[in-house]
């Protein structure tokens, strides 16, 4: 497996949660949904910027390598 979902089950030992600092442990699957609302805004720009900032709250520790697939995925969209 490899991307985002693979670095969430690798990285925590325990599938669908992360720590952050001080030992709190989330459930990423709940800290996901508002990526998903997010996507359903009105205003493209907005959407986009939303569902990316919650996606990084859900992904945890390890969110720069979830940036850095984003940015690829702007790379081959780009003009």
């Amino acid at each position: 497996m490899a991307g985002p979902a693979a670095a969430l089950i690798e990285s925590s030992g325990a599938l669908g949660t992360t720590s952050y600092t001080g030992g709190l442990r989330l459930s990423q699957p709940h800290m996901a949904l508002p990526a998903l609302l997010a996507a359903a805004e009105p205003d493209p720009l907005r959407a986009a910027l939303d569902a990316v900032h919650a996606a990084v709250t859900a992904y945890g520790e390890d969110y720069p390598s979830l940036l850095a697939e984003v940015r690829a995925c702007l790379e081959v969209t780009r003009p």
